[in-house]
């Protein structure tokens, strides 16, 4: 009993000397460096959340859609996102917690080539390139080609939390929701903070009257609603009036939330996107949704004014074409690997096409094909089309297995649909390659691929 006792003492010492240490080098890290100190302390907290609650950081990373630009966390001379910082904790618990438990979920699908081909080459596009003058634009271009990989690994993630049709059902309404969320900060944004000129200093683009809610941008936000209008809508026609209430719901919010963004490459993919889940699952709604499309461009004058700005060469489709030119100039020199892969800002001003790399615009081309042709040459941009092909496939075959239920098949189908209407807007916007879009993506192929294949448990 003295024993025991004693070894309770021994340890209630240990743990008492232990968070004295603990809170005194805390408060030393905090008081010498505030900055890296709070960094540290956060990034320890999470690290410790995320090792008890790791599906709590899978949900928090989807949360962080909502938060968008709003917060950008100072490391040195750049920034980063929270899921910079939630997504590479996730990736180590969880594959710690596969190797442990010896069962890793995976399931079959057309993406493991062409993914292991894209990755080895967006490598060799940087080993090519290894030696640039400056090594730290080298290194900062490495970084974000590991952060491409971090939102990829979500792709396998999700296929173990979307393990079954009711834990994927609660993530499918989860993104659906997080897409209105969006467009109600956006409806108030617009109200109380409609003139986004004071935000030029910083690298954003003067935006004015324009829906932007937390993204900044609202071409970038055009293309979150029209995956996920897509998607409810793909539900909402496929499952009775009763159950479909709330999807309706979310396609009213997220297509008025559209129209305000006011963004021409938004209108093209929203059509493109809507009109194919209209095609297959109701020729009354695409009816109705053409003459909807018809009255809002007649009665709507700043609309009518986008709309009629895509046949035009206005001065925003100007800036477009030199992007694409200054683009093909850059291929014509580097055909073949590319000049590595989100090394291109600082090729942009090696060019004299742009005078500092700090604008938010300066990484990519406004164009998702030209941005991946530019990086990683004439084969990295076979290998994307072959891999986004593969991703659709995956959606559609979703779309057609007879074996899923109504709202599983309406799913793919509006998976599908929202997958070419982010396509097209993709060449307008380098929309395929913004962190938040590819989050976007690879949760809906992991979940269309994961409800064909569902586990038992």
């Amino acid at each position: 009993m003295n024993l025991r006792h004693h070894i309770h003492r021994h340890r209630a010492t240990i743990t008492i000397v232990s968070s004295l240490v603990v809170i005194l080098a805390t408060a030393w890290m905090v008081g010498s460096h505030f900055l890296l100190g709070s960094i540290a302390i956060g990034g320890a907290l999470i690290g410790v959340i995320v090792f008890l609650y790791p599906e709590t950081a899978f949900i928090a990373s989807i949360g962080s859609i909502i938060i968008g630009q709003l917060i950008r966390i100072p490391v040195g001379s750049s920034e980063i996102l929270p899921n910079d910082v939630i997504i590479p904790a996730l990736i180590v618990v969880w594959t710690l917690r596969r190797l442990a438990s010896q069962h890793w979920g995976l399931r079959k699908h057309s993406l493991t080539l062409p993914l292991v081909l894209m990755i080895t080459i967006m490598g060799l596009s940087l080993v090519a390139n290894i030696g640039r003058e400056n090594a730290s634009e080298w290194w900062s271009g490495s970084l974000y080609f590991v952060r491409w990989i971090e939102y990829l690994a979500l792709f396998w993630i999700g296929q173990d939390y979307f393990r079954t049709h009711q834990r994927a059902h609660k993530y499918l309404s989860l993104l659906v929701w997080v897409g209105v969320v969006l467009a109600v900060l956006g409806f108030i944004q617009l109200k109380v903070f409609p003139d986004f000129s004071s935000m030029v200093p910083k690298g954003w683009d003067p935006h004015i009257g324009r829906l932007l809610s937390t993204w900044f941008d609202p071409n970038y936000l055009g293309g979150l609603f029209t995956v996920i209008t897509a998607v409810a809508l793909g539900v909402a026609l496929s499952v009775p009036f009763r159950q479909a209430r709330w999807w309706w719901v979310a396609v009213v919010a997220l297509t008025l939330a559209t129209v305000l963004t006011y963004s021409r490459s938004g209108y093209v993919g929203f059509v493109i996107a809507m009109g194919f889940v209209a095609l297959f699952r109701s020729r009354t709604m695409l009816i109705i949704g053409l003459l909807a499309m018809m009255s809002v461009i007649l009665f709507v004058p700043r609309v009518q004014e986008r709309v009629i700005g895509i046949r035009t060469i206005d001065e925003t489709a100007q800036l477009r074409l030199v992007s694409y030119q200054n683009a093909f100039t850059v291929i014509g020199d580097h055909p073949w690997l590319g000049i590595g892969y989100n090394l291109y800002k600082y090729v942009q001003v090696e060019y004299n096409f742009m005078t500092t790399t700090s604008e938010h615009s300066a990484s990519g081309s406004d164009s998702s094909l030209l941005t991946v042709w530019v990086t990683t040459g004439t084969i990295g941009l076979a290998v994307y089309l072959w891999l986004f092909v593969a991703m659709l496939l995956e959606l559609w075959k979703t779309w057609k297995d007879r074996a899923l239920s109504a709202e599983w098949r309406g799913f793919g189908l509006g998976a599908f649909a929202g997958m070419l209407g982010l396509f097209a807007h993709s060449q307008f916007v380098n929309g395929l390659q913004y962190p938040h879009l590819m989050e976007l993506m690879w949760l809906l192929v992991a979940m269309a691929i994961a409800v064909r294949q569902p586990s038992k448990t």
